[in-house]
């Protein structure tokens, strides 16, 4: 670790998904030059591990295992109390020793006890919510964070407070490149149509189940021009592969892609679930997208955020149940033999896009929040609450 100025210390706390872990990555880039002290669980300690690999960074990862407290069993509930204490010395220690200058949480269960302990020594602090509906730790953060900054202008949930800022979901700015670019259909007939389905970043049974068993069944002369970019699961990489072999469909098959963003840039259509970070990605590349919200998500966000995109026609929401298959089969049908309507729904996204960003000022999401880092950071609040 290089050194740096105690005075450009940050720290970050987040949960250990990707929805946390993705907008916190791209304000990393942002402020590299920084000391950054970053707060997670052991998921998200992998994913920065990696994602820092042959990047000039400086930072220090400390894990915190810290556990829901809405377990209906007592002695869970009771063991989350004792790890959040634990977690709440351990950040008070932290701060102790490396003196950040500003806190910054993206939810999650580890985000809690930093934000507490910033709280205790009078350091400003932001929460950003990724979901059209405010996330447990958040909704309890909001009320002693300086700053709540908000990824949908309309946030379900939220609380009685003064405080909030519409920034939008940081993405990274790969993604923003996309969306400068107008979209454009397959224009030979020698040109495959490039359909790209990914699960998030824990992938999905159910995509790779239900929506390869859909598009093996499609006419043959659908098939042949269309290609598949898939991600999956590793223990069903085989049957997905064969399955799209045995039918003569091309594809790339992959439990992980290294570089989503370039998979992005060449897709037709876009199938995913509608956590956060996916909404972010498509509202800044303009996509058209089918999404599958996932039915188990917390307080039904994917499903919120999902319409979201839908009730702005810039894509099509299709609820997971067994029922709702045969929808989807003739949704993609519908959509390959009228693909004018992909760029419909590219052209509602980016009459979107450009109406939340001049909400920021006309800066991409990224750049508004690191603005508003930066101002904390200085203790300049009343700066802060004048565009909040």
């Amino acid at each position: 670790m290089n050194n740096a100025n105690p005075k450009n210390t940050i720290l970050i706390a987040t949960g250990g998904t990707g929805g946390h872990i993705f907008p916190s990555l791209s304000i990393i880039n942002q402020i590299q030059n920084h000391l950054l002290i970053i707060i997670t669980d052991e998921r998200g300690k992998n994913y920065f591990n990696n994602s820092f690999i042959n990047k000039e960074i400086n930072f220090k990862i400390f894990t915190h295992r810290v556990s829901s407290p809405s377990n209906k069993f007592l002695i869970n509930k009771l063991k989350s109390f004792f790890q959040f204490f634990i977690s709440t010395f351990q950040s008070i220690l932290l701060i102790l020793n490396y003196k950040p200058v500003a806190v910054i949480g993206f939810g999650g269960y580890p985000s809690v006890a930093p934000i507490l302990a910033a709280k205790i020594f009078n350091i400003p602090s932001i929460i950003h919510e990724q979901n059209t509906v405010i996330g447990r730790a958040n909704k309890l953060l909001c009320k002693i964070s300086d700053v709540l900054a908000l990824s949908f202008s309309k946030t379900k949930n939220l609380p009685k407070i003064k405080k909030s800022i519409y920034t939008g979901n940081p993405v990274r700015k790969e993604f923003y490149e996309i969306g400068k670019h107008k979209y454009l259909l397959p224009n030979k007939k020698s040109e495959y149509f490039y359909i790209l389905i990914y699960g998030g970043s824990l992938g999905s049974s159910f995509l790779s189940e239900h929506l390869t068993s859909i598009i093996c069944s499609l006419p043959q002369d659908m098939k042949k021009k269309i290609k598949i970019i898939q991600q999956v699961r590793k223990e069903e990489i085989e049957f997905v592969r064969e399955s799209y072999k045995i039918n003569k469909i091309d594809s790339e098959i992959s439990s992980f892609f290294e570089d989503i963003s370039i998979k992005f840039k060449i897709a037709h259509l876009i199938i995913t679930r509608s956590g956060g970070s996916s909404v972010a990605e498509i509202l800044a590349s303009n996509r058209p997208v089918i999404f599958i919200p996932l039915p188990t998500a917390l307080d039904n966000h994917q499903y919120e955020n999902a319409r979201f995109i839908e009730s702005n026609k810039g894509g099509w929401l299709i609820s997971q149940t067994n029922k709702n298959i045969s929808e989807l089969e003739n949704l993609i049908k519908n959509i390959l033999l009228n693909p004018n309507k992909l760029v419909e729904a590219s052209n509602q996204i980016k009459k979107l896009s450009n109406k939340l960003k001049r909400l920021r000022d006309n800066k991409t999401p990224t750049d508004f929040l690191c603005e508003c880092i930066f101002k904390i950071k200085n203790n300049n609040k009343k700066v802060v609450s004048s565009i909040c």
